[in-house]
C-alpha cells in the first residue's frame, strides 16, 4: 500500500468491526435462505441483486475517498483490490488479470465474509460470498463495461479459498 493509501486506510476511511460484519452478513443468508425456501440457485440470484445494490453505494463512497477509477477492464484488477482492502480491511491473497481468457481472478485465502463459516451439505453450491460478485458486476457496469461475475469457490463449500471470476463480455 502506498503513503496515499495508508493514509486514506488510517485516517479517512470509517472502520467496521469484523465480526459485525460477519454477524450482518449470516442473518441476511439466513434470511435469503428462509425467503427462497431453501432453493440454493434463487439465493445465489438473490445474494447477487444485494451486490448489485450496494455497488453505486460503495462506488460514491470509494470515489469520494481514493478518488480514481479505471478506464480499462483489466484496470479493475488493481481497483477493486484496493477498494475490496478499504472496504473490507483485509487484501486479497492472490489477483492477477488472465490476458487471454479476459478475466480477473480474486482469491481470499481467509475470506473477510464468509470466515469460520460452514454450510451444511442442505446447502451445497450456495455461493455465500456471492454479494461480492454483485458489487464487482454492478460497479463495472455502471462505470460503462459489460461483465459477468462468478463466485468459482468458497470456503463455506470446504475450499481452500474463496475465489471470484470476473470475465468481460
Amino acid at each position: 500500500m502506498g503513503v496515499k493509501g495508508w493514509l486514506g486506510w488510517h485516517f479517512k476511511m470509517q472502520k467496521t468491526s469484523l465480526n459485525a460484519f460477519q454477524a450482518l452478513v449470516a442473518a441476511v443468508i439466513d434470511d435469503v435462505l428462509e425467503s427462497c425456501k431453501g432453493d440454493v440457485n434463487m439465493a445465489n440470484e438473490k445474494l447477487l441483486r444485494l451486490g448489485s445494490a450496494m455497488a453505486e453505494t460503495l462506488l460514491f463512497e470509494y470515489s469520494d475517498t481514493i478518488g480514481e477509477h479505471a478506464t480499462t477492464f483489466d484496470g479493475f484488477l488493481d481497483t477493486f483490490t484496493l477498494a475490496t482492502r478499504v472496504m473490507l480491511g483485509r487484501a486479497f491473497d492472490n489477483a492477477f488479470y488472465d490476458k487471454a481468457e479476459r478475466k480477473i481472478v480474486y482469491v481470499f485465502n481467509e475470506c473477510p465474509i464468509c470466515e469460520n463459516i460452514r454450510m451444511s451439505d442442505e446447502f451445497n453450491g450456495l455461493k455465500y460470498c456471492n454479494i461480492l460478485s454483485g458489487v464487482f458486476q454492478h460497479v463495472l457496469t455502471l462505470r460503462g463495461f459489460s461483465s459477468v461475475c462468478e463466485e468459482v469457490q468458497c470456503k463455506t463449500w470446504g475450499a481452500d479459498s474463496c475465489v471470484w471470476e470476473l470475465r468481460e463480455v
